[in-house]
Formats: structure tokens, C-alpha cells, sequence
């Protein structure tokens, strides 16, 4: 407990998000009234929005993983009129299936445009590391750990920041190694060099439905990641009739991207408790399929209020079977299988603003595209 007490990391993450770092990726930053900032008008937006910072952790050698989420819903609105208006931290231990949350006013949020910078009571991330203290039914949680970036996949390509569609997703530390300290419900768990991940997502709107899957620890293969995400968005508050995913792999050093606003082909057959993904570039010369499956009890409901009030359930898993299968041609010849791939350490969701028993989700089918 005497680490609680004393949150080392958090007064060295304090002093690194005052500097500027290597990752001052300009969409790992605040976005939020980032063009009245910029343009220095005085002006502030009022509308609805929602804006958060992911981090997920995954220890292997115990198969234990982790999730935590610093985040803001309508910071303009200091009095909270409204009610899903708030700034909150979240932590959740799929090991003990505990879901553990807190809110502030909005204002709590210290966030900068400049770098990876956020601030709540007891909490910070930045691109170097996150830390925080919360309390819970289930007891007090603490987190002191440090990452190392290792790929950015830039999911939606040249339509990231156009603010085209009301949703935005970008995994700015698609892989990464993830060192530190976790204390929860008694428990401590130290770790270095774990396979991590951190994302971003921002925007006026939830999509319609939401697909994520993501691994970086592969059987054998310990530097490929694999990334992937998308679904139904809004484009202007009207549900867009496009839906679908973009995919991203790196593999010995090299990237593959699937992307459907690059004119790559990419499907999506979503099964509860099996996701199949397969996309071919548009010079058609890779192709890959993705198969992921998850048991019903390694789910969780991670449910999240959007600045309307409207609740979306995340059902997630942290530690599910993923394989990958990547293809290459030459002109006028027949796919080679160039690789299999296998993780029993992915990420997989499905996120909808219906509610299901999770075991009767395996029992439907959903065909997304």
C-alpha cells in the first residue's frame, strides 16, 4: 500500500508532459475547440462531444489484462445542465471482471494542444506514460507504468481530421511495450516490456455499431501488431450508408494497410463470438483474412453515456484467439500464402447502442457487410 500513497511516476509524467517529447503527434492530442484555440478567436464550441485516451495492457506470462481511459464528455458544459456531461477516469481487470470509474465536472480535464498531455484528480497520461488512483466498490486501484511507442496506424488515412464523419479513431501507439506497476483489490503485479496499446477517439456522435480488433502479441512472430477498426458512422447526424472496417498490419518491418477510402476491398462478418475481417489492396497484390474469437465469458459490457444521454455497450474482451492469414500474387498468378499468424492475446469488441445477455449474443448473427 505504500506505493499508493506515493505515485512516483506521477510527478515524473507531470514534469514530461510540460516538455516537448517524440510523440507529440498532433492527433494524440486535445482536439476539442482545437481550431478557436489555434485561431485564437476567443471563441469556445458548444456542441456535443465526446473525446478519450485508451490504454490497454496485456501480461501473458500470467494472461492477465487491463484497460484505462482518461476522458472528457461536452467540456464546455462547466455546470454539468447536461446530464452525461462530465470528465472521468476508468480502469478494468478482465482477470476479476471489475469495471471501476470516476467522474468530475468537466473542468477537471487539464488537457494540451501542443502534446500528449492529460490531467484529472489523482490521474495523468502522456505519450511516455499514465498513471492514477481510483476508488471503487470493489476497492482501491492504482496504476504507475511507462510505455514505449513502437507503430502509429493511421486507420482512417487522408480522411483523419477532416471531420467528414462525427466520429474519429486513431491508434496512435498501435504497439507498444508497456512497463510498471498495478495494484488492485489487494493484488500487486509488476511487469516490464508488456505488450500495450494505446488509442485515441474523438468526435460529435457514436456510429451506429463499432468493430475493434487488436493484437501484438503473436505466437512466435513477437514485433507483428495487428490493428483494426470501424463500423457504421454518422456523416453530418445522418447514419452514413457506408460501413465497414480499415485494417492495418505490421509484420517484419513492414506495414499493410486495408483501407475502404483507398479504394481497398474490405469485408466484414461479425458472428458474436467470432469476427472475420478480410480486405486485398487496390493493386490487388496482398490480401489477408482475419478470424477472432472470444468465449462468452471473456466479455465484458463496458458501457459508456454519449453526450446525449444514449448509453453504448462496448461488449469486450481482452484475451481472445485471433488468427491472421496473409496472402501475396504476382500478375496473372493465384494468391500464395505468405504467413500464418496466431495470438491467444487479442483485443475483440463489438459496440452498439443495444443492450444483449451477453451468452445470447453467440446464439445471433449479424452480417455487417
Amino acid at each position: 500500500m505504500r506505493d499508493l500513497m506515493r505515485p512516483l511516476a506521477l510527478t515524473v509524467l507531470l514534469t514530461l508532459s510540460s516538455q516537448a517529447t517524440a510523440f507529440s503527434d498532433p492527433f494524440n492530442n486535445y482536439q476539442w475547440n482545437k481550431k478557436n484555440h489555434e485561431l485564437k478567436n476567443g471563441q469556445v464550441d458548444q456542441g456535443p462531444w465526446f473525446e478519450w485516451w485508451y490504454y490497454k495492457v496485456v501480461i501473458p506470462e500470467s494472461n492477465k489484462a487491463y484497460y484505462f481511459v482518461y476522458g472528457v464528455v461536452n467540456p464546455w458544459d462547466l455546470s454539468r445542465i447536461t446530464p452525461a456531461s462530465r470528465s472521468y477516469v476508468g480502469f478494468g481487470d478482465f482477470s476479476r471482471r471489475t469495471i471501476a470509474e470516476e467522474q468530475f465536472s468537466p473542468g477537471d480535464l487539464e488537457a494540451l494542444y501542443d502534446q500528449t498531455s492529460v490531467r484529472l484528480p489523482g490521474a495523468v497520461a502522456t505519450g511516455e506514460g499514465f498513471s492514477g488512483t481510483l476508488h471503487s466498490a470493489a476497492g482501491t486501484h492504482h496504476w504507475d507504468v511507462q510505455i514505449q511507442h513502437q507503430w502509429t496506424f493511421n486507420a482512417e488515412g487522408w480522411l483523419l481530421g477532416t471531420g467528414l464523419t462525427d466520429i474519429e479513431w486513431y491508434p496512435a501507439q498501435a504497439a507498444a511495450r508497456c512497463s510498471g506497476v498495478i495494484q488492485t483489490q489487494g493484488e500487486t503485479i509488476r511487469f516490464a516490456n508488456a505488450p500495450c496499446y494505446q488509442d485515441r477517439n474523438w468526435g460529435k456522435r457514436f456510429p451506429e455499431w463499432w468493430a475493434w480488433i487488436v493484437a501484438n502479441q503473436f505466437t512466435g512472430s513477437p514485433d507483428t501488431a495487428l490493428t483494426i477498426g470501424g463500423g457504421r458512422p454518422h456523416l453530418f447526424g445522418i447514419p452514413s450508408p457506408y460501413e465497414g472496417v480499415c485494417i492495418g498490419l505490421r509484420h517484419q518491418g513492414q506495414d499493410y494497410t486495408f483501407r475502404p477510402m483507398d479504394l481497398d476491398q474490405v469485408k466484414v462478418d461479425i458472428n458474436f463470438g467470432k469476427w472475420e475481417v478480410s480486405g486485398v489492396d487496390r493493386q490487388r497484390r496482398t490480401k489477408i483474412e482475419v478470424t477472432a474469437h472470444a468465449p462468452p465469458e471473456a466479455f465484458m459490457d463496458l458501457q459508456f453515456m454519449t453526450p446525449d444521454g444514449v448509453v453504448f455497450h462496448d461488449y469486450e474482451a481482452l484475451l481472445g484467439e485471433l488468427t491472421v492469414r496473409l496472402y501475396t500474387r504476382e500478375p496473372l498468378e493465384d494468391w500464395t500464402l505468405k504467413e500464418t499468424l496466431h495470438s491467444v492475446h487479442a483485443g475483440i469488441e463489438f459496440g452498439s447502442t443495444n443492450e444483449y445477455l451477453v451468452k445470447t449474443l453467440f446464439n445471433r448473427s449479424l452480417s455487417l457487410q
